[in-house]
């Protein structure tokens, strides 16, 4: 009997260890490449955040929205990211085109560059139906390789912002990465 049990709670044993997995949030993220492999990650309040594009809608006209954007315009450049879940985070460059060089983070407005393009470099997110928004140095972005030929954008970003209406309420983000 002693060696039933003495089996039995081996067996047990050599399954647990061997079901459990490595769940470090940055094992999940995509790695930090330049080669434009179109990703972006980040760690929003301690989890993992990766776009993804829309499924079982298609919008007029056809196509499936996508959970990664590059847009702007003469006098912006945006990165616009979500789930359409629970996420979405909006960065705000006030160059047509960046450059390889780091942005600080200041005082969003929480509104979109049609509607407000400050001469600053903002964020903001969207989380589980609360807008967080970036002040004065709250964070960065970091552009590390640029190539216009190419259309490539890679870098890393990282801010703490604040709830639009309860400014004590501050949310992380985290090893930002992005290769589009």
């Amino acid at each position: 009997m002693k060696q039933l049990f003495l089996k039995t709670t081996l067996l047990l044993f050599a399954i647990t260890f061997f079901n459990c997995e490595d769940n470090e949030p940055e094992d999940q993220l995509p790695p930090i490449t330049q080669t434009g492999s179109n990703t972006f990650g980040a760690i929003v309040n301690g989890r993992v955040f990766v776009p993804k594009d829309k499924t079982g809608y298609s919008a007029p006209g056809g196509g499936t929205p996508r959970g990664l954007k590059i847009l702007g315009n003469t006098r912006t450049f945006v990165i616009q990211a979500t789930n359409y879940e629970n996420i979405y985070i909006y960065i705000y460059i006030p160059q047509d085109l960046p450059k390889e060089q780091t942005y600080i983070f200041h005082n969003s407005t929480g509104v979109e560059y049609s509607l407000n393009e400050p001469d600053f470099a903002h964020i903001y997110a969207i989380v589980n139906g609360n807008k967080y928004l970036s002040f004065q140095n709250s964070g960065s972005i970091s552009f590390s390789k640029i190539s216009f030929d190419k259309g490539i954008y890679a870098g890393i970003f990282n801010a703490r912002l604040k709830n639009e209406i309860n400014e004590t309420e501050i949310i992380e983000i985290t090893n930002g990465r992005f290769d589009i």
